[in-house]
């Protein structure tokens, strides 16, 4: 996933969320100013803590220094799914733990290509990208699997780092970006991903799927996310 979050549209989206998780509504009204998030931007994120889960803040990347600052080194607002038990950053203190990073939708940039005749051949060219919108087709909240880490600061604040996991590539989305696609996770699955109890092979078949789980809805849009065509719909594959 290398483009941006739609945050999260309008705070009563979250109000399901609100029976199983804490949450302070000044906080979440403050991130919801900002419409598009990008890389270090702060996101909501919803994580385990002692007494339960939070929705709290937390700074989209996931890599830090010994002091807390992001390492921008370090290119960690993705995680790969594959890599989530063997990657050293994982197990760096705090070790990551399972979270959820809240949003609308997430935009991609597609490539338009055209054909190139060179004197040995036709080879592809990408002339320009065109920015699609990528929402669930039922207009829900998109609940987005991530892994974050969680620090006490020196004055007893906590601190959130995360980044969202990235699939294998989705040959339906394919065409839109052929890198990765985001894990993205039903509202009853929300229990057992937020349990630290349970290890992280428990999810391994979830963590390696390559099929749409959930009907999407794909728009060609201009910057400040007006559509320019119809909606393009993906439905989910069956399970």
């Amino acid at each position: 996933m290398c483009g941006f979050i739609y945050n999260v549209a309008s705070f009563p989206l979250l109000e399901p969320l609100f029976d199983i998780a804490g949450y302070e509504e000044e906080q979440i009204r403050e991130i919801l100013t900002k419409q598009f998030l990008r890389p270090t931007d702060t996101v909501l994120n919803l994580i385990p803590t002692r007494s339960g889960p939070f929705i709290m803040p937390a700074t989209w990347w996931l890599a830090t220094g010994a002091d807390g600052k992001i390492n921008p080194k370090v290119t960690s607002f993705n995680a790969q799914s594959r890599r989530l038990t063997t990657a050293k950053i994982h197990q760096q203190k705090p070790r990551s733990i399972r979270s959820v990073v809240l949003a609308s939708g997430f935009c991609e940039w597609q490539p338009i290509t055209i054909q190139d005749d060179l004197l040995d051949g036709a080879v592809s060219k990408t002339i320009q990208k065109k920015q699609m919108l990528i929402e669930l087709s039922d207009s829900k909240l998109m609940l987005m699997g991530a892994v974050s880490k969680l620090r006490l600061k020196a004055d007893g604040t906590p601190q959130v780092n995360t980044a969202v996991i990235t699939l294998p590539t989705h040959p339906d989305f394919a065409t839109i970006h052929e890198q990765s696609f985001p894990l993205l996770l039903h509202a009853s699955e929300l229990t057992d991903w937020l349990n630290p109890e349970l290890p992280m092979e428990h999810f391994s078949q979830l963590l390696l799927t390559t099929e749409l789980r959930m009907d999407i809805e794909i728009t060609h849009v201009d910057r400040d996310l007006h559509p320019l065509s119809k909606p393009d719909n993906l439905k989910a594959k069956p399970e």
